[in-house]
């Protein structure tokens, strides 16, 4: 009886297919993973957390983690959409030590093409700041990255956020308000596209001669 049970006993492993998992085409369409679904449909809104090293090879980051979401899959192969990144809540601990003025600022930007995006981040100063100094800093802060992100389409903002230019260029920026001793983008999250704003200006008609 026991036989009889385990021969009409289907395995659902082999029932599923694995699916080659790409990231956007910004990210150069690398693949980030493989996994398995017994449809194509349940793949669709996994999230894939990739290290940011496997697209910068810096592997000093290799906490910090670029974060995917499948949106499409076409036969065995599934895109993705970016939809962030995080670095490890150790990472910031071991940044800030006793003694140290730590500022959390968070801000949210706007892309060139209209994505919305959260950009928190940590600074960490040698010594107590002031009120007045920490204001100062906070608005340089978001001043550059919001600056940088209406410059930039999601794309380029994305690979510019996980980089390595944006920390010199943020100490640049604050260099003349304040030597910030380390500096760190903690997290992004990506939020809705705006729609384009319409051309709403009346059409001027021509004056007959």
């Amino acid at each position: 009886m026991a036989d009889r049970r385990r021969s009409t006993t289907k395995d659902k492993w082999k029932e599923k297919s694995w699916y080659t998992i790409v990231a956007p085409s910004y990210f150069g369409e690398k693949e980030i993973g493989m996994s398995p679904s017994s449809d194509p449909n349940y793949m669709i809104g996994r999230t894939i957390a990739v290290p940011v090293s496997t697209f910068t090879g810096n592997f000093k980051k290799a906490s910090s983690m670029v974060l995917f979401k499948v949106d499409n899959c076409e036969g065995k192969r599934c895109t993705t959409k970016f939809i962030g990144h995080e670095v490890s809540d150790d990472t910031i601990r071991r940044m800030v030590r006793r003694r140290r003025e730590r500022m959390d600022i968070v801000t949210d930007v706007k892309t060139k093409d209209f994505f919305n995006i959260a950009v928190k981040l940590v600074l960490v100063a040698d010594q107590k700041l002031t009120g007045t100094k920490r204001s100062e800093i906070r608005s340089s802060v978001v001043s550059f990255v919001t600056g940088k992100a209406s410059e930039m389409e999601l794309g380029s903002f994305a690979n510019y956020i996980i980089g390595d230019d944006v920390y010199g260029d943020l100490v640049n920026a604050l260099k003349d308000v304040y030597p910030i001793r380390k500096i760190e983008i903690r997290k992004t999250e990506i939020g809705q596209r705006e729609a384009p704003e319409a051309n709403t200006q009346e059409p001027v008609e021509a004056v007959p001669n």
